[in-house]
């Protein structure tokens, strides 16, 4: 191994370029200090929170205001003061230019429970901002905005007998004086349940079935008389996400607010659900770049049998295929982020901006969940039993990692919803045109191979069953181009050439697909190998004595090394890479 390791700039920087936004110096800096802390003191933070400080649920005395509320420990509030201080939760209501960078932000946390609180809050400001009347956001907006983790928000449609299928919801809304509403009903599954308000989804009176008879309402948290809005049956015990408080939350005729007209039905939903799955979508990409930098550290300093872990080929395989996969998880994330950005305030009738992020979006949310779920496990398997470990970050990370599959619907509502843009619009055809200009800037014959023959197998693919497999073969197909892309803006740096041929190969069904070492090597910024001599067992060694008549013994391990001699590393392959890659 080389005495160097190339590490390649910020993804996030590259998807900023590849979206012609380029980050600006000042935010570049911003995002550095940011990212040190998320891995520096909110990472060990998250894990004290984890197993030691998990929100509990405080029951109010009977008759009193206050009700029952959420308490979190003093550590879990400054970690997400730090967090809200970013903007992160508030970024809707700032230009269209600048909502990337609160994703950005969102990127640089692998802590996928808090990060889901400024999801959910960034979702409240957003459909309060675009969809609340003006009186309604004067009275709310501020108390929102304010960049500290007090008045977080929230986004409640889960019941227990619907799950994913928001029609067969049977909360129902009915109209009160003024503008304010009476909702009834119970929400199964509520996350950040301690926050300051909500928007929820309900069935006005006499609305039509099924899902277009649902419409979007805020829900502050209290009463004008100061009485609790809802009550909190119980909090969840969870596999993973400690860090964000979910709940059971009962509505009797608590008081709300339509956001939107009831000409625009069910969009506002739509709408919020478009923020929460991107922000999915970047939160598993951040998993996945936590788990590569953790595995890289790891084998970086690792020897394993004489060697350094990454002068193992199939070790060298796995750590470039998290690489590859980390990279393609977050280019698509913010492909999807910047789509959002530019359609985010589109209104009835929508462009053609509008379908292919909603296409985007669905293929991006069940791409990148999939991609987290795989890549951490990977990434434990690297590590070993150090991994399985409950003292350091990764078991966490796994845990963690497996919700975001299920968040804000699961592989098949995703695949479905995307199929029924696609025939509906056919918005698949600008991400066809951009693949075949891949295909035609990569000089690698992998590239150009994977991206015909699925283009072709796609024609083929029409009934519904198919629908998952199409949608993950559109996520392979725009993550190759995205990784074309970097590598075509960046000709100097053969890591992204080569990070773009092994993911065509990784994703390929061609019997007998081929890994060279030196390809991996390169897509790890590692020098070539050198030609080494392949290990010798016992029996070999006996048997090359018997063919050709040697009785003299080999060289010991031990004499070899007292020598100067290594039967395994060349001179220039003795230290190891001097870390994993840095936050931007």
């Amino acid at each position: 191994m080389g005495s160097k390791s190339i590490s390649p700039p910020s993804i996030v920087r590259d998807a900023f370029r590849i979206a012609r936004r380029p980050l600006s110096d000042e935010e570049e800096r911003s995002l550095g200090d940011f990212g040190r802390f998320a891995r520096e003191v909110l990472e060990p933070a998250a894990l004290t929170i984890d197993r030691a400080s998990p929100p509990v649920l405080k029951r109010g005395r009977r008759g009193s205001k206050t009700g029952e509320r959420v308490e979190l420990s003093p550590l879990h509030r400054r970690m997400l003061d730090r967090l809200f201080g970013t903007g992160m939760a508030t970024g809707a209501t700032g230009p269209a230019e600048d909502w990337p960078v609160s994703f950005a932000y969102m990127h640089e946390v692998a802590e996928i429970g808090m990060l889901c609180s400024a999801t959910v809050t960034l979702a409240t400001v957003y459909s309060l901002a675009k969809w609340g009347s003006s009186q309604l956001q004067e009275r709310f907006l501020p108390g929102l905005l304010e960049k500290n983790g007090r008045a977080g928000g929230a986004t409640w449609a889960t019941e227990q007998q619907g799950g994913s299928d928001i029609g067969a919801n049977t909360t129902s809304a009915k109209p009160g004086p003024d503008d304010r509403w009476e909702l009834t009903g119970e929400k199964f599954f509520c996350s950040n349940v301690g926050a300051s308000s909500a928007v929820v989804t309900a069935r006005p009176e006499g609305g039509s079935e099924g899902i277009h008879g649902i419409r979007l309402f805020f829900v502050p948290a209290r009463r004008p008389n100061g009485r609790a809005n809802w009550r909190v049956r119980r909090l969840k015990e969870k596999l993973g996400t400690v860090t964000v408080p979910t709940g059971e939350v009962s509505l009797d005729r608590t008081e709300a607010y339509a956001l939107g007209t009831p000409e625009a039905g069910v969009l506002p939903v739509v709408d919020m659900l478009n923020v929460s799955r991107v922000a999915n979508a970047v939160g598993s990409a951040a998993a996945l770049q936590r788990a590569w930098e953790i595995a890289w550290d790891h084998a970086s300093r690792r020897t394993a049998f004489g060697r350094p872990l990454p002068d193992h080929p199939l070790s060298a395989l796995d750590l470039a295929t998290l690489a590859a996969e980390s990279d393609a998880a977050s280019l698509l994330a913010f492909d999807a982020v910047f789509r959002l950005s530019r359609a985010a305030q589109e209104r009835p009738p929508f462009t053609e901006a509008t379908h292919l992020l909603r296409f985007t979006t669905h293929i991006a949310k069940l791409v990148t969940a999939e991609q987290a779920v795989r890549g951490t496990q990977l990434a434990m398997e690297i590590l070993g039993g150090i991994g399985y470990l409950e003292e350091g970050p990764l078991a966490k990370l796994v845990r963690d990692a497996l919700v975001t599959p299920v968040w804000e619907g699961g592989a098949n509502i995703q695949a479905l919803n995307a199929r029924d843009v696609m025939q509906r619009e056919r918005v698949q055809r600008e991400w066809q045109s951009a693949a075949g200009r891949a295909a035609s800037r990569s000089p690698s014959s992998e590239v150009r191979r994977f991206i015909s023959t699925r283009i072709a197998l796609l024609e083929n693919l029409t009934a519904e069953s198919d629908a998952k497999h199409v949608a993950r073969t559109w996520g392979d197909l725009r993550q190759l181009t995205l990784l074309v892309a970097r590598s075509h803006r960046n000709p100097e740096n053969e890591v992204y050439e080569a990070r773009a041929d092994l993911f065509a190969r990784l994703r390929s069904s061609r019997p007998g697909v081929d890994y060279p070492p030196n390809l991996v090597r390169r897509s790890l910024g590692l020098p070539s190998a050198t030609t080494w001599r392949r290990p010798t067992t016992v029996t070999s060694r006996v048997r090359s004595r018997r063919r050709t008549g040697s009785t003299r013994r080999p060289a010991s391990p031990g004499r070899a090394r007292a020598h100067g001699g290594d039967t395994h590393r060349t001179a220039a392959s003795r230290s190891g890479p001097t870390g994993g890659p840095r936050p931007p």
